[in-house]
Formats: structure tokens, C-alpha cells, sequence
């Protein structure tokens, strides 16, 4: 991540909690430690995987990372999940982790 151009630090704002930029934050400073600047962007939104790869699609991004979560087969078939949206995703290189 040293060599990217730009790293963007962006999670799904679903409940409009200040707690979440406070992580945001803290992820950037983490990155910060060995050299990496990275911004950091909140995309207003439910918890929508379509709008995830929209937005880094908008800022021409060549990788997602991104932790790969499993929720009930219920809560992911009424709800939609993240995590199967990025794996189903073709455009854009994904790196994550379970």
C-alpha cells in the first residue's frame, strides 16, 4: 500500500454513529505507522454492496480490501450481503479476508 497513489480508507455509514468515524480515523493512523497516507470517506448508504463498488468505481480504485463476513442464510437472503456482492463482483480486483 506505500506505492498506491492514493489509499482510501470508506465504510457504509448505516447507522450515523460518530463511533464510526472515530474508526475510520483510527484505521488511517494504523496505516500511517509504516508510511501509508490514506484519506478517509463515509458513503452515506444502508449496508448496500452495489454501493460500495459504485463509489470505487467513481474514484477509478484497482483493489478492494475487505473482511468477508457470513451472516445467517436468512439475514443475507432478506437483506442482501456485502460480502457476496464483492465476491460476485468481476470489475474490480478484491482482496478479503475472513
Amino acid at each position: 500500500m506505500a506505492k498506491a497513489n492514493e489509499v482510501v480508507v470508506a465504510t457504509i455509514d448505516t447507522d450515523r454513529d460518530e463511533s464510526i468515524r472515530n474508526s475510520l480515523a483510527d484505521v488511517a493512523v494504523y496505516l500511517g505507522h509504516p508510511g501509508v497516507m490514506a484519506r478517509t470517506e463515509l458513503i452515506p448508504s444502508s449496508a448496500n454492496g452495489e454501493r460500495l463498488v459504485a463509489f470505487a468505481r467513481s474514484i477509478h480504485a484497482d483493489l478492494i480490501v475487505s473482511g468477508a463476513y457470513g451472516h445467517s442464510r436468512v439475514r443475507e437472503w432478506a437483506f442482501g450481503g456485502v460480502t457476496r456482492t464483492l465476491i460476485r463482483e468481476s470489475g474490480i480486483n478484491r482482496f478479503m479476508s475472513y
